[in-house]
């Protein structure tokens, strides 16, 4: 792995729809773009006017048409459907967001019935449901799909024109399942980590980091409330009884509930400590990781001495947030306990 470097050049490129033909190279100013676990994540480049050949090329891209690619020396690191185009007298700005974001235009067009016999591994189901979203109109992502079984069994019951396929699969990542978009490719898998990368320490972050321990978000009792279904696990910790009441409706079945109160304690006791990485702090380049080994989900040992509190925990990368422009490249990561619970964060 690694080292993380900087970038020496980034090309981006508009594409069709299927991110397969390239009609022309854009050459931004500036630029950012990101990966997210278990949401859309999103890329903005701006475009300074540049002369006829750039202005025909931008003046024929339209949003949902066109993908934009973002090559990092070479290897290509985001790619996504363009939502928005602003233009004005000097420049272009082009928004982005991943492939997910098609999902956010799919309705459940019929009923997706995963009860009784038909219940299935959370992540089948999270399956089914980008499968059931594509089906209609299929932008070159589900010949790139990949699915873990996430060993948990679960029923669900979507019905026709009950909502957006993506607001359903945020929703189904609450409860045992993650997934995130990795250029074409969306990844589905368990709570578990997708790998587990090389050691952090204090000089691999380019400014100051705060180790938090969060007793705010400590559990020792957590009862999950699905729809007819009760799960519950803890009881009396050290410091005492720390509870928590969560309703998932969209649970069906005890199995999914007590799963899901099971992971609520694993993360709350003991207290969460982790580091915090704040705004405006990036990877050092010399930071021994890949920037294609920030994948959302993979778990990040980190070690610090810097502060009173000594910490060597495992982190799980929650976001990737990469801005470049004349000045360079600056990579940011968002970092949390393993197994927290991505809606507090």
């Amino acid at each position: 792995m690694g080292p993380l470097g900087c970038a020496d050049e980034y090309v981006v490129e508009i594409r069709d729809r299927e991110g397969r033909a390239a009609y022309g190279t854009v050459e931004p100013s500036t630029g950012q773009w990101g990966r997210l676990l278990d949401d859309t994540s999103e890329a903005q480049i701006t475009v300074p006017y540049s002369g006829p050949d750039c202005c025909e090329l931008l003046g024929n891209t339209r949003s949902w048409c066109n993908n934009i690619n973002i090559f990092r020396d070479g290897n290509l690191v985001w790619d996504g459907p363009i939502v928005r185009m602003e233009y004005t007298d000097d420049a272009t700005t082009i928004n982005a967001r991943d492939v997910s974001q098609w999902l956010y235009r799919r309705r459940i067009a019929s009923l997706l019935d995963f009860t009784g016999s038909a219940e299935a591994d959370l992540a089948h189901i999270a399956e089914a449901l980008v499968r059931h979203g594509y089906s209609r109109d299929d932008p070159g992502v589900l010949e790139h799909l990949l699915v873990t079984p996430t060993g948990i069994v679960g029923a669900r019951q979507y019905a026709a024109d009950s909502g957006y396929v993506l607001d359903a699969l945020r929703e189904l990542a609450r409860t045992g399942v993650d997934w995130t978009a990795l250029g074409r490719r969306i990844l589905i898998t368990g709570e578990t980590p997708l790998a587990r990368l090389s050691t952090l320490t204090d000089e691999d972050f380019a400014g100051p980091i705060t180790v938090i321990e969060d007793g705010l978000a400590a559990v020792t009792d957590a009862v999950v409330l699905g729809k007819g279904v009760r799960g519950q696990a803890g009881g009396t910790g050290p410091c005492g009884l720390l509870e928590v009441l969560v309703t998932e409706e969209e649970i069906l079945d005890e199995r999914s509930a007590q799963a899901e109160a099971e992971a609520i304690v694993a993360a709350g006791s003991p207290s969460p400590l982790y580091v915090e990485v704040p705004d405006g702090t990036q990877l050092s380049p010399e930071a021994p990781v890949g920037i294609n080994d920030l994948v959302p989900g993979v778990v990040v040992p980190v070690a610090s001495e810097r502060t009173c509190r000594t910490v060597a925990t495992d982190l799980r990368l929650l976001r990737v947030n990469v801005t470049f422009d004349e000045n360079g490249e600056r990579v940011g990561v968002t970092l949390a306990p393993v197994g927290i619970d991505t809606a507090y964060i």
